[in-house]
């Protein structure tokens, strides 16, 4: 069996794609931070969104439009939603890999350190005087563990894609405020406060054309829908595979019942030495940066060191 759930598709020098780097889990961990607030950002420009322009008159002004009170995007804002809600899916794709690969090597480390005699002895075929135990069951995220690191950044990405579009289309949230709150102007442009000489005139007009924001609308909508089919034939693959892993890991432990043999005079010796050198191996690994997270950690690199040159 193996000893340590060694899940090396986020470290480097494991694959065969040199071109991929490695970065220590403290940069990785520092970078996702700087994502972080740059979601933060993109998040306030997306939250602050309304499409409309507002206007108050007085009763007997002179000012035939009234003085602007509000003040909503115009046409050419709204491709600015689209690269804002990417900016925000491409950071959170990148701080789901760096983050799982930080909470993996952790974890590693963590099993390490929990082995016990009696595993590392099963592990290396040196049966012990008692019964084998049995392993803990497999679960979905054995199998994802399995997956290559192309499969593994297109399940994390689709994740991450599939909850940040399906935030922003979200009947409560802003965007879809902003749009109904447009519609309800498109029907009632003009509203009135109080009567007589302290009568109040408020006239609302569209900032932008409702087909356009419709059209942004629909576009968010069917990414949100494509991402969600994606993940879910993916997740359907994964539990396919998983009752295939659930019948050999059966089928295994039945094998071992029987594997009895005699414990060996180095044994303790041995399982100290070998736990010193899997915490220095572990250590010692790096995380990768897959090609598709590339040109998100050149921007994060090349804005954190412009950051740091303000400081």
């Amino acid at each position: 069996m193996e000893l340590i759930n060694r899940d090396m598709t986020f470290f480097a020098n494991v694959g065969a794609d040199k071109n991929e780097r490695g970065i220590t889990s403290t940069a990785a961990t520092h970078l996702s931070e700087l994502a972080t607030e740059i979601i933060a950002g993109c998040k306030a420009k997306l939250e602050s969104a309304s499409f409309v322009n507002g206007f108050v008159d007085i009763v007997g002004s002179a000012n035939d439009k009234g003085k602007q009170v509000e003040i909503g995007y115009a046409t050419h804002q709204l491709a600015e939603f689209n690269t804002l809600v990417a900016r925000v899916g491409e950071m959170h794709s990148f701080c789901a890999w760096m983050r799982e690969a930080v909470k993996t090597k952790e974890r590693m480390m963590d099993e390490v350190s929990d082995v016990t005699l009696d595993d590392w002895a099963e592990a290396n075929n040196i049966v012990l005087p008692k019964m084998p135990v049995r392993e803990d069951e497999l679960t979905e995220q054995n199998i994802i563990q399995t997956l290559s690191v192309a499969e593994r950044c297109e399940y994390y990405s689709l994740e991450a894609k599939a909850a940040a579009y399906g935030k922003f289309i979200h009947p409560d949230e802003p965007f879809s405020i902003a749009r109904r709150r447009l519609q309800e102007i498109m029907s009632k442009p003009i509203t009135t406060q109080g009567e007589g000489s302290s009568l109040l005139i408020y006239r609302y007009e569209n900032s932008v054309d409702e087909e356009d924001v419709e059209k942004v609308y629909l576009q968010l909508q069917s990414e949100h829908r494509d991402a969600e089919k994606r993940l879910n034939q993916i997740k359907t693959s994964i539990k396919k595979k998983l009752n295939i892993a659930k019948a050999e890991q059966t089928e295994a432990y039945k094998n071992k019942l029987d594997s009895y043999q005699s414990e060996s005079q180095k044994i303790n010796a041995d399982f100290s030495s070998w736990q010193r050198r899997e915490i220095e191996q572990i250590s010692s690994l790096k995380i990768i940066v897959p090609n598709d997270l590339q040109s998100t950690f050149d921007y994060l690199s090349a804005l954190d060191e412009k950051k740091t040159q303000t400081e």
